[in-house]
């Protein structure tokens, strides 16, 4: 009877251990949890970039892409257009310390490119993602975009276009 019992305990430690990692992994990978998770330890972003053939009317475009850890910063640098953005942004640079007040990720490209996917690591104290790009035409030419999130970006002739992962 003493061999039954324990025979039967070890069974039903075992069905319960599995019943427990189905939860707890169905959890992490159901509902969008993935991208909860994301923002609670960070991890990597998924840049994904299209850059029509007549981008900013057949002229490369400058974007830098910025993780905002600041609130307040945060609020300033909505205020900002592209072109006010890039007049700043070097003394933006020197007053907030990288990685704490603001990460700038930047490029240039040209109309037509072929762009491969962008990996960036993620920072998991985001507040915000901006999207700033030159463009040659009138506009803001920024885009809030969720910091947790693959984005793909659009340059398109006159202004550019986001667009965020849904959660699954």
């Amino acid at each position: 009877m003493l061999m039954f019992i324990k025979k039967y305990s070890f069974m039903v430690r075992c069905v319960i251990s599995a019943m427990l990692f189905l939860i707890i992994t169905g959890t992490f990978f159901s509902c969008g949890t993935g991208m909860k998770i994301r923002s609670l330890l960070g991890g990597r972003l998924q840049v994904a970039v299209k850059i029509s053939e007549d981008a900013n009317q057949n002229h490369p475009v400058s974007m830098d892409l910025v993780f905002v850890y600041d609130e307040k910063l945060m609020e300033e640098l909505l205020k900002l257009s592209a072109k006010e953005w890039l007049e700043k942004r070097d003394q933006i640079k020197r007053d907030h310390v990288e990685g704490k007040g603001l990460d700038i990720w930047g490029w240039e490209w040209t109309p037509g490119q072929e762009i491969p996917v962008q990996e960036l690591p993620l920072n998991a104290n985001a507040e915000a993602a901006l999207i700033f790009a030159d463009y040659l035409s009138p506009g803001a030419h920024r885009i809030r975009v969720d910091p947790f999130k693959d984005i793909t970006i659009r340059l398109l002739k006159d202004d550019i276009f986001a667009e965020s992962s849904q959660d699954k």
